[in-house]
């Protein structure tokens, strides 16, 4: 998982195997969440090019997980294979799906600067 930060807003570059090891994904997550402060995150799913039941669950966990702790989860960068599952099982419903994480980072509104020439983010360390 790739992580970075633009403007307020945690973008999580999320690869398959970040899906199937949840445990480790929502720790990470979790820590951002409880010690960091953050509250909003963009799960961008560009690498992903087909998902499971598992990996559509985990996306429900970190939904949860953010839910529970009053912070705000947004899909992004979603392949349309990937996007038929996620709407034939209901996710559409219940998370927001943007083109992009750009977009996706966007549609929280401003915050912090307000630069229109911000490059895309920070890398953050993973935890």
């Amino acid at each position: 998982m790739e992580i970075r930060k633009v403007k307020d807003v945690v973008v999580l570059r999320l690869k398959a195997a970040d899906l199937t090891a949840i445990q480790d994904t929502s720790d990470i997550v979790e820590n951002m969440l409880k010690v960091d402060g953050e509250r909003k995150f963009v799960a961008d799913l560009t690498e992903i090019h087909q998902i499971n039941s598992l990996q559509a669950g985990a996306l429900v966990t970190l939904h949860l997980l953010c839910y529970e702790n009053l912070a705000l989860m947004k899909l992004a960068g979603i392949d349309e294979r990937v996007k038929t599952v996620l709407r034939l099982i209901g996710l559409d419903k219940l998370m927001e799906m943007h083109h992009g994480a750009e977009v996706a980072s966007q549609s929280f509104g401003t915050s912090g600067s307000n630069d229109p020439t911000s490059t895309g983010g920070e890398p953050m360390k993973r935890r």
